[in-house]
């Protein structure tokens, strides 16, 4: 549980850096996102390692299936934690920001006359009506897709950080 705070929180951090970088058209946000997607693809990794270290230090071990059973909850409590900072945002301040700038962005003439000249017309027609879709969704729906999407790289990624977790560490 506490593990899977901190990677939630550094996953909502990721998300808060990007949706007031585009918001606010502030590169810097742009580049802490940036540095925020390494952290927190691998802060997992370190936290398995910790715990790996500290059983060590005692003279035990994780098996693969208890590094998973350690892996799984983990992410699942950063699914959680990252979807109320998601959730908080959407309802109380983006009032439309974040779509609204996107599509500002999406819809200038060098994007558009770029999209045409690689032949990607249908494409860009496609993409925008997805973002005005999306723009229709309640905050909840935006969060809960959100999480779904944080939910299906989490259980891929439970296996590779069960992985880290049980690894065999040399007695010194």
């Amino acid at each position: 549980m506490e593990y899977g705070t901190f990677v939630g929180l550094s996953w909502g951090a990721l998300f808060l850096s990007y949706a007031k970088g585009i918001c606010d058209g502030n590169s810097l946000l742009i580049f802490l996102c940036l540095v925020l997607c390494g952290v927190s693809f691998f802060l997992p990794f370190v936290l398995a390692i910790r715990l790996n270290r500290k059983l060590h230090l005692i003279g035990e071990r994780l098996s693969y299936w208890q590094g998973l059973l350690f892996s799984f909850p983990m992410f699942m409590y950063a699914c959680l934690m990252s979807s109320l900072i998601i959730f908080s945002y959407f309802q109380f301040f983006d009032n439309g920001m974040l779509l609204e700038q996107l599509i500002g962005m999406m819809t200038q003439a060098e994007i558009m006359e770029t999209y045409k000249q690689l032949g990607m017309t249908e494409q860009y027609k496609q993409m925008m009506d997805l973002v005005h879709e999306i723009d229709y969704l309640s905050p909840l729906d935006k969060t809960l897709t959100l999480f779904n999407n944080n939910f299906f790289f989490s259980a891929i990624m439970s296996f590779l950080v069960a992985g880290v977790a049980s690894f065999q560490l040399r007695r010194s």
